[in-house]
């Protein structure tokens, strides 16, 4: 192989060796840099068909050119060429750039792993975004066995080189494009006039301006008129003197064949022969490009004929001047060859130009991952002018803008609108929708729901949801395609945060085996998903077993470590702090700090936070740090009562390591009827307070219910033993080895790393005879200090003494004496320990009454 995917030598090709030996020097990067028409993709053609050097040829056709489009591209030509290995990075580019990995990183390391001399030709290079040009070129000096060619129209692509490399470049501009003489004579042929040649160089030696004069019929014999005519509009040189009255009629099919195709950007037979209606589409295409105005690219099956960008420009002009409504057909003709040939922001894009709602729909289910990654800014702006009274029946269409306005703070308003859009117009559509589309709207409405906040709404769309979806028949099934794991991805969400365990681990365990037996990269997430929610609810033996499967697997880039896979870091997390490692939990949880802002498993993330201070004794940042990410968050979404729970009890787990039990005590008040977690916590505060009684009374009031999770059973039957041992009573033995054995067959520790170490020493010899790992544990809970509690008055002046600083104006504040506020304050200093106002302020705050 050379260059995989390189057009096709034009005919007549005026051969240039002396430019053609620029690209073949050993130079890094070679810019062509001149103007439509200059001949820059015909030179790059000519090297490409006589280089030894291999690489792949790169044809950027739209401007839809954002970074992931350009990398997806790329990756896309990398592996038709079979140049991928197996394990580099870009073989599932794609998968990977839609979890959120880094583009230009995801590039680098992928040309890295090819291991070997590549040259990598970008053709329209000035199609690339302003975001896009400076990190490709970034990406050359760092892999030292690339080449990079670039052919382009805009100046800036060559000034932005500058800047970057410091390696040599070799630029041939549009002055060294231009034909010498000789070079005109050879396009023109060797019969034309010297005339002829000189009126062609007084114009520059333009190569299009030459290739239409040669291409025009020499009817007129005054060299200056051939070439004014040729000169008037880039069509004359294909339309003036077109040949005798007699080909008149074929001439007018000719024109109009090329009308017709000029909607689509790129085409193959088959296309030009549905937009044209013509049987003759194989022999005008040859027609075409034997007359220059277009090129085949790339090999048998998979090539595609591209019109020069002037002559289709010019022509479309044409077709939008004569009537827009006309264009609607051709336009849903190519959104569908786009879709079918996995194009599909082109697809979107010809969809929405064509006005057909229903097939944009179509497009964004069966590729919505790869849009929202890849086209995010492009399809804000294809949107722009479509109101949002003609999305009210697309649900799929209102939940892909949400998503896109939703990752963007200043646009969070926007956002919920179509939030709400969405999952209004997919109740609606559900309910006369067939069962593939029922489970899909309802998905839709049970995620923007718990995005919104609604949990309780959001639970109950789940549950249609996952009804409908395990229902459906295998042609059903087969419809949604790729969809499936997916879906089952989001209604297990949805179930995780309501707290329904049971079949928030049946969904991902359905996502993680579909996608292993369907070769689906979104079972990976199921995967990742049934690891760490096993692990969070203590079930280690499956996390551990998830985790070593996920090893075995091939992932897209970035997805372990970003959203797609962040519960996979965290189920290793939680499995490192079972083995008392805080330094590895921690390295696992830094991870997805980049996506912490957006990502809706934060409140795991701060609890395993809070888990690793405790073990470091880096309490009171952590404290500080931990209400921090909660104002955040709260600020941006609302918090649905399972999350409420969890928080409520991390909080007051990191109170209570601080030593102040009353504090994590009033953390835990709730409204309503307590859960088994916060009463499980309650228990712990009490055994460290020195209360194993009150510790037992706790555990016996809540029989289990439906949060009793293994973590939650772990901690009640070490707190028990824990305090029935405190307590001298003869169950304390075999309540610990009862404990033990749990742990050790659910493969914990934190269990008993959370009660203070006076009861780890009480029960250390019967836990560590079972699980001898135990004896490692350290103890992350202090025996909490005796504190006289302040009267209902005495802390009517504490909550004052904070804010004002003399007697008379706390005396005022309260509408009591300045005599009874001494009398408080010397009580409220002696309870404190401290004798002035600066110490109590500190003793106070030292206490942390939380909100």
């Amino acid at each position: 192989m050379t260059v995989w995917g390189a057009p096709r030598l034009p005919p007549n090709l005026v051969a240039r060796p002396e430019l053609v030996s620029v690209i073949e020097s050993a130079a890094p990067l070679v810019i062509v840099h001149g103007p439509a028409g200059a001949g820059k993709t015909s030179l790059l053609a000519e090297w490409a068909a006589n280089t030894s050097q291999s690489g792949i040829w790169v044809q950027l056709e739209t401007n839809d050119t954002s970074g992931p489009a350009v990398v997806s591209l790329i990756a896309a030509e990398l592996s038709a060429a079979d140049m991928l290995a197996e394990s580099n990075p870009l073989r599932l580019a794609d998968a990977a750039l839609a979890g959120g990995t880094d583009e230009w990183s995801l590039l680098r390391r992928g040309l890295q792993s090819l291991g070997r001399d590549t040259v990598l030709i970008v053709d329209r290079a000035d199609l690339l975004s302003v975001e896009a040009i400076t990190p490709l070129l970034s990406v050359l000096p760092r892999v030292p066995r690339l080449r990079l060619v670039l052919s382009t129209r805009r100046v800036a692509v060559v000034d932005a080189a500058g800047p970057v490399l410091a390696t040599e470049r070799a630029v041939i501009g549009w002055r060294e494009l231009s034909f010498s003489r000789k070079e005109a004579r050879a396009a023109l042929g060797p019969d034309e006039s010297e005339q002829l040649i000189d009126e062609v160089m007084r114009w520059g030696g333009s190569p299009l301006l030459t290739r239409a004069v040669a291409v025009a019929a020499p009817q007129a014999s005054d060299a200056a008129e051939r070439v004014a005519r040729a000169v008037s509009t880039y069509e004359s040189y294909v339309w003036a003197n077109a040949g005798s009255s007699e080909s008149a009629p074929e001439d007018d099919e000719y024109r109009s064949f090329l009308l017709a195709i000029s909607i689509a950007d790129v085409l193959t037979e088959s296309l030009a022969h549905d937009l044209s209606g013509s049987a003759d589409a194989a022999r005008l295409l040859a027609r075409a490009e034997q007359e220059g105005l277009g090129l085949w690219h790339g090999e048998d099956r998979d090539r595609v004929f591209t019109l020069t960008p002037l002559l289709r420009e010019s022509f479309l002009r044409e077709l939008t001047r004569a009537d827009r409504g006309s264009l609607n057909g051709p336009r849903r003709q190519v959104a569908v060859w786009s879709h079918k040939h996995g194009r599909p922001y082109e697809a979107l894009e010809f969809a929405m130009h064509a006005r057909d709602l229903n097939f944009a729909s179509r497009i964004v289910r069966d590729s919505a991952f790869l849009l929202l990654r890849n086209h995010s800014a492009q399809i804000i702006e294809l949107f722009s002018k479509t109101p949002l009274l003609a999305l009210r029946q697309y649900p799929l269409l209102a939940m892909l803008l949400a998503l896109i306005f939703n990752a963007r703070k200043q646009h969070r308003l926007r956002a919920i609108e179509l939030f709400g859009l969405a999952i209004a117009s997919s109740r609606v559509q559900g309910e006369r929708a067939e069962p593939p589309d029922r489970a899909l709207f309802r998905t839709i409405e049970s995620s923007s729901l718990r995005v919104l906040g609604s949990f309780e709404a959001s639970l109950t769309a789940a549950e249609v949801a996952y009804e409908t979806l395990i229902g459906l028949s295998l042609e059903d099934r087969a419809s949604l395609g790729r969809l499936v794991p997916v879906l089952f991805t989001h209604i297990g969400t949805s179930f995780f945060y309501n707290g329904r365990m049971d079949k928030a681990m049946d969904c991902f365990r359905r996502s993680a085996s579909i996608g292993e037996a369907e070769n689906l990269p979104a079972g990976l997430q199921g995967l990742a998903l049934e690891a760490g929610a096993a692990a969070i609810t203590g079930d280690l033996v499956t996390a551990e077993d998830r985790v070593a499967d996920g090893a075995t697997r091939t992932w897209p880039d970035g997805w372990i470590s970003g959203y797609a896979g962040s519960f996979h870091r965290v189920a290793r997390a939680f499995i490192a702090l079972e083995r008392f490692d805080a330094e590895t939990a921690d390295s696992h949880v830094r991870s997805l700090d980049k996506h912490r802002p957006t990502i809706e498993h934060w409140p795991i993330l701060a609890h395993l936070d809070a888990l690793v201070a405790l073990f470091r004794g880096d309490l009171d940042r952590a404290l500080l740090e931990f209400e921090r990410e909660v104002d955040t968050h709260q600020n941006r979404s609302a918090l649905g009562p399972f999350t409420a729970a969890r928080l409520r009890a991390t909080r007051s787990l990191l109170l209570l390591a601080a030593g102040d039990a009353d504090a994590a005590e009033k953390a835990l008040a709730v409204q309503g009827k307590r859960g088994r977690r916060d009463t499980v916590a309650l228990a712990r505060i009490s055994l460290a307070r020195g209360n194993p009684d009150t510790t037992l009374e706790l555990l016996e009031q809540h029989p289990p219910g439906g949060d009793q999770t293994p973590r939650v059973e772990a901690e009640v039957l070490v707190l028990r033993a824990a305090a029935l041992v405190a307590t001298g009573r003869d169950e304390g033995t075999a309540a610990t080895l009862r404990a033990a054995t749990f742990l050790q067959h659910s493969h914990q520790g934190l269990a008993f790393a959370l009660i203070p170490e006076q009861h780890q020493h009480s029960m250390l010899a019967e836990m560590s005879s079972v699980e001898p790992a135990l004896a490692g544990a350290p103890s992350l809970i202090p025996i909490a200090p005796a504190r006289a509690p302040l009267t209902s008055r005495e802390e009517a002046v504490a909550e004052q003494l904070v804010r004002l600083s003399s007697v008379s104006d706390i005396a005022d504040a309260l509408v009591v004496s300045p005599n009874t506020v001494k009398t408080q304050l010397r009580s409220l200093y002696r309870k404190l320990g401290v004798s002035n106002r600066a110490d109590a302020i500190a003793a106070l705050s030292g206490r942390r009454q939380t909100r």
